[in-house]
């Protein structure tokens, strides 16, 4: 489960450095409701494949 909220705040970090940068806007308050919701997710995914 920490390894998939990690890679959840990755993917958020790299949109935000795009927004930085310039390259794409992409509007980051959309994106937060996944940092909630990986973890129910990922603990039914665990719960499912075992």
């Amino acid at each position: 489960m920490f390894a998939d909220l990690s890679a959840c705040g990755g993917i958020l970090t790299m949109a935000a450095g795009f927004r930085v940068s310039k390259i794409k806007s992409v509007p980051l308050v959309d994106l937060m409701p996944a940092l909630i919701l990986v973890m129910p997710f990922s603990a039914l995914w665990s719960s499912l494949m075992q």
